[in-house]
C-alpha cells in the first residue's frame, strides 16, 4: 500500500479581471461628468446654493438639549446663533429632563440668509 503525499500548490494572487477594471473606469468617468455638470456635492455645487439661515433659540434655560430633524445638535448655549439651517422645513425640539419638551416647525425660504428664531418656554413636568 502506497500513500501519495503531494505538496500543496502555491496559489497565485487573485488577478483583477476585465470586469472590475471596466467598473473602476466607469465610476471614474461618472465622477468627472457629475462634477462637470454641478451634480457633485463639492465646492461647485455649494457656490450656487442659497446662503443658510441661522437658528436662534430664545429660552431662559441654556442647558436644555436641542434636536433638529430628529438629530441631537447640542445644548442651547452652544447652539443658539451658531447653527445654520438649509432651505426647507425643519423640526426643532428643545428638551430638558424634568420639563415638557417644546417642538416647533420652522420653514426656511429658498433665498436663505437671515435668522430663524424659536421661542421656547420649558414648563416643569410635575410627575
Amino acid at each position: 500500500m502506497s500513500v501519495d503525499i503531494r505538496r500543496p500548490r502555491a496559489r497565485r494572487p487573485a488577478r483583477l479581471g476585465r470586469g472590475l477594471l471596466v467598473c473602476v473606469l466607469a465610476l471614474a468617468a461618472g465622477s468627472v461628468v457629475a462634477s462637470a455638470t454641478g451634480c457633485a456635492h463639492g465646492r461647485a455645487a455649494k457656490s450656487r446654493e442659497a446662503p443658510a439661515s441661522v437658528l436662534e433659540i430664545v429660552t431662559e434655560t441654556t442647558d436644555a438639549d436641542v434636536w433638529v430633524d430628529g438629530e441631537y445638535i447640542g445644548q442651547v448655549a452652544a447652539v443658539s446663533g451658531r447653527l445654520e439651517l438649509g432651505s426647507g422645513v425643519h423640526r426643532v425640539e428643545i428638551r430638558k429632563p424634568g420639563h415638557f419638551p417644546v417642538q416647533r416647525t420652522v420653514s426656511v425660504d429658498k433665498k436663505g440668509g437671515g435668522v430663524v428664531s424659536v421661542a421656547a418656554e420649558l414648563l416643569e413636568d410635575p410627575r
